[in-house]
């Protein structure tokens, strides 16, 4: 069965998107509860306004199985932030990530004038996505609200 791509919330679509932050964050950099707590109370955040004007929440299956997830988080301002973009390490290279990103940018596009995200230095697959749609490191700083100190980046497009 080919990819699908959806637009919306479904049951436990919440708890893979808070599962599958922490799970990729803990194998890539070492982030533990204190990362998933802010995660599920950020995405618990935005969940009830997902389908305001501005604002996407979109996703992939594969079957009845969750395999990525991202999100603009803008609402009717000019400024969207890029948030909660992950997709299952079993399925890496499969062109997963650059078809949720390409839809997410397309939507951005339209709704709003700046799209920004954070990430950490390191990840060079999400690194050079970004970079080939457009993105251009805007910041970088170190932080220890995970523990130890990490090196920010913020990207932004537009």
């Amino acid at each position: 069965m080919p990819i699908q791509y959806h637009v919306g919330y479904a049951p436990g679509l919440i708890g893979w998107m808070v599962a599958a932050q922490t799970r990729y964050y803990a194998a890539a950099v070492g982030f533990g509860m204190a990362f998933e707590c802010k995660v599920a109370s950020e995405i618990a955040e935005f969940m009830p306004r997902h389908s305001a004007t501005g604002n996407l929440l979109l996703w992939a299956s594969d079957g009845d199985a969750v395999v990525g997830s991202i999100v603009i988080d803008g609402g009717t301002t000019p400024a969207a932030r890029l948030r909660w973009f992950v997709v299952d390490p079993t399925r890496h290279g499969q062109g997963i990530g650059r078809e949720l990103l390409r839809q997410a940018l397309a939507f951005a596009d339209q709704h709003h004038q700046y799209l920004w995200l954070t990430t950490i230095v390191g990840l060079d697959a999400a690194k050079h996505l970004y970079e080939a749609t457009g993105f251009t490191l805007a910041a970088e700083h170190s932080d220890a609200t995970w523990g130890k100190v990490m090196h920010e980046q913020t990207w932004g497009r537009g």
